[in-house]
């Protein structure tokens, strides 16, 4: 560090004047123009002023004009304690002779200290004191003449000479003298009369409670006598019944309830170590292994009296994620069985169904209503359709086709609800093997019925082998706001089922008929051949339109609206009868469909041509589209693997394909994704439902890059299947361009 006193002469070069550079061509002016001084005058304007304003006048009878108004803008107003002496106000206080003119500056300054500091009464105090002995200091050093000039003026001079009094300010003065009242003490004696006092001694034994207690009861029972000997009418014995039965309905649900929550927690204890895998676990080796995955086996649900049947179809739930249903009935058609069951289960519960309904024909089909999760409908093997409310005992069905006239002529193979009608009554389809469609509404005593359309082939029927698989499936609500669905059967129809308050309406939405000549019968008549429905598929977007596949193999498009056209004909989809036709998740025109011929194919709407084939070498009793991956679907087979498919990953085969089942002695009929975690279950010939969870590699989401971090999920879905696909289609044939050259 460099001192002040020892800066050198290059230190100091900010105490020197520079010379100032002027430009070239610098105006020249003369001194008196230098000189010369210009008025700048800055004036205020306010932007918000109104300008021209008007005002009526009723004399004058017109509009005159008023002056504008100030541009001033007051920010800040604070009003003063201090009085100018010069000011009127101050004038008129000093003619009142309340205070000396030499002094009024003394008091005010005091006041204005005051108000300043404000420091307590005490301060202010002491400032007063000094204020008066200041104004008592200039009257005593006053010199003597004065004084006896002043005993020489008149009397009433002498009066206005009175101790100057400081003028208090008339808005925040108040005076700190305060006077309290002292209450004075008082005495007030009362006298009462002591209570009386007793000894009371007694010893207590056993004999002595025994006794009293015995007392007790003998006076109840006197009183029940005497109740007994009054006159009073006696209620019926089915009065009695009744309550006695609602007692002990009351004590059985409270039971119930009890029971259900103890079992609950010693399932989960028995089969924490699942519950830990289902939740947490994921296969570390899937980081080692590339485009491969694995499933893992988790619950097994089975009911001992269903062991025999066969899962015919499973369903999740729309609400609870973690209940399902499965439909128990058979496969093949000389099965001896003539019964089913439909079962709710549970994950909480995986080893008794939380809810049974037996049916006297085996079940083939089920679907839950999304708006009305509580509504399960149903399709039997002799062609019914019914719906129940899973929260009532599963004694009777809410709504049942009538076993004569409204029901399929043959298996009710699929049911989906459907939109409500203009009533607001609910509503569903059905297919069945019959050929016919039916839209069946819920009324509010019955099932209105209605053939939508009966399907019609153009080639001879291919007899379907055993193991035919029937559905139905949920339908929006119908206007009236009664719930739908579906359901297909053997018949060839295609119904609607409606639930009305007591029955179930049913409609033929279609009837399935084969597009060639009719044939001769046995007694000459001609015969027109039916196809046989066995799934269908309403289209995700279109309420209207639905897929239908036959046991011939063919699979139709078809309109509610028009009972007797296809849309369009997917002639020979398949070698043998299609047993799932199912939409893509995101893509509402990519559907899939599997078959007893060994292969999955994968359409695309208005596309005669499948996109994608895969023969697996056995039947395929299922495929379903996950709900999480545009690209991936899953299936099961006839020799106990369930296959799942990632198109993104792998174009050609599947990425994991394992063993659940014996080869040897089951095979696997069902299986449906979890809309929430990532597992699945399988239903098998045995009356087994297996729980699988899938690994990370099978369950592997689109990351977004940079530029599309704003797009949701979906759309990232939509746009990696549209990617996919634009690999595999063929390209539009368009004609050759005309040739534009002159001819020489």
């Amino acid at each position: 560090m460099k001192s002040r006193m020892d800066l050198g002469g290059g230190d100091m070069d900010w105490l020197r004047g520079r010379a100032h550079l002027k430009p070239e061509d610098q105006l020249q002016l003369t001194e008196a123009e230098l000189q010369e001084e210009f008025a700048r005058v800055l004036t205020i304007h306010n932007t918000r002023v109104p300008d021209s304003l008007v005002e009526w006048s009723w004399k004058l009878k017109e509009f005159i004009i008023l002056p504008p108004p100030p541009h001033l803008i007051t920010l800040l107003s604070v009003p003063g304690l201090l009085l100018h002496k010069d000011s009127e106000e101050a004038k008129i206080q000093l003619a009142g002779g309340l205070i000396v003119e030499g002094h009024l500056e003394e008091p005010i300054e005091g006041d204005e200290e005051e108000e300043e500091e404000e420091e307590g009464e005490e301060e202010e105090e002491e400032e007063e004191a000094e204020d008066e002995e200041k104004l008592e200091e200039p009257t005593k050093a006053k010199p003597e003449p004065e004084r006896e000039h002043e005993h020489e003026a008149e009397p009433d001079e002498e009066e206005e000479r009175v101790k100057p009094k400081k003028i208090p300010n008339q808005f925040n003065f108040c005076e700190r003298a305060a006077l309290t009242y002292t209450n004075p003490m008082r005495e007030m004696s009362t006298q009462t009369v002591p209570p009386p006092t007793a000894t009371f001694n007694t010893h207590v034994f056993q004999w002595t409670i025994f006794d009293e207690y015995q007392a007790y009861y003998a006076q109840q029972q006197r009183e029940r006598e005497k109740e007994r000997r009054l006159p009073f009418l006696q209620p019926k014995r089915e009065e009695l019944k009744k309550k006695s039965q609602t007692e002990t309905m009351a004590v059985t649900c409270r039971m119930l309830l009890a029971a259900k929550a103890l079992e609950r927690m010693v399932n989960q204890n028995i089969f924490d170590e699942i519950a830990q895998d289902y939740r947490y676990w994921d296969d570390p080796s899937d980081e080692f292994k590339d485009g491969e995955g694995s499933l893992l086996p988790l619950w097994k649900f089975s009911y001992e009296k269903t062991k025999k049947h066969d899962v015919t179809d499973l369903c999740f739930n729309s609400r609870y994620y973690d209940l399902f249903a499965v439909a128990y009935g058979t496969m093949s058609f000389s099965s001896l069985i003539t019964t089913g069951t439909v079962c709710l289960f549970s994950l909480k519960n995986p080893s008794y169904p939380e809810w049974i309904c037996p049916t006297e024909s085996p079940v083939m089909c089920l679907d839950f209503s999304e708006q009305h999760p509580h509504l399960l409908v149903i399709g039997t093997m002799d062609g019914v359709v019914a719906v129940y409310n899973v929260m009532l005992p599963p004694t009777t069905p809410q709504y049942k086709s009538n076993d004569i006239v409204q029901k399929h002529g043959g298996i009710v193979w699929e049911v989906c609800w459907a939109p409500d009608t203009e009533e607001g009554n609910l509503a569903f389809y059905s297919v069945s093997i019959d050929g016919k469609i039916n839209h069946w509404v819920l009324n509010q005593n019955d099932l209105g019925l209605t053939t939508v359309m009966t399907l019609f082939l153009d080639r001879p029927p291919i007899p379907g082998p055993d193991g035919t698989m029937i559905y139905v499936c949920w339908a929006p609500d119908t206007e009236e706001g009664n719930l739908a669905f579906y359901s297909v059967s053997i018949d060839g129809k295609i119904n609607h089922w409606v639930l009305n308050q007591n029955d179930l309406g049913l409609t033929t939405v279609m009837t399935l008929f084969l597009d060639r000549p009719p044939i001769p019968g046995p007694d000459g008549t001609m015969i027109t051949l039916k196809g046989c429905g066995t799934c269908f598929a309403f289209h995700p977007s279109d309420e209207n339109v639905f897929l239908v596949g036959t046991e011939e193999g063919t699979i139709y498009k078809c309109n509610t609206a028009y009972s007797s056209v296809y849309m369009r004909t997917y002639n020979e989809a398949h070698n043998m009868p299609v047993y799932r036709i199912v939409f893509n998740k995101f893509n509402s025109n990519i559907f899939a469909s599997c078959s007893g011929d060994w292969r999955i194919k994968i359409w695309e709407d208005n596309r005669m041509e499948p996109l994608f084939m895969f023969d697996l070498g056995v039947p395929i009793g299922d495929v379903q589209w996950a709900p999480y991956s545009s690209t991936v679907l899953a299936c099961v087979s006839n020799d106990g693997k369930v296959t799942v498919f990632d198109l993104n990953i792998n174009k050609y085969r599947p990425i994991c394909s394992q063993q659940v089942v014996s080869k040897k002695k089951n095979k696997l009929t069902r299986l449906a994704f979890n809309n929430k975690l990532p597992f699945i279950i399988v239903g098998d010939d045995k009356g087994t439902i297996n729980t699988l969870k899938l690994s990370p590699n099978l369950r592997i989401k689109v990351k977004p890059t940079k530029k599309q971090i704003h797009l949701t999920h979906n759309e990232l879905e939509t746009m990696k299947l549209e990617r996919l696909l634009s690999f595999v289609r063929e390209p539009c044939v368009l004609p050759p361009p005309k040739d534009t050259r002159a001819v020489t």
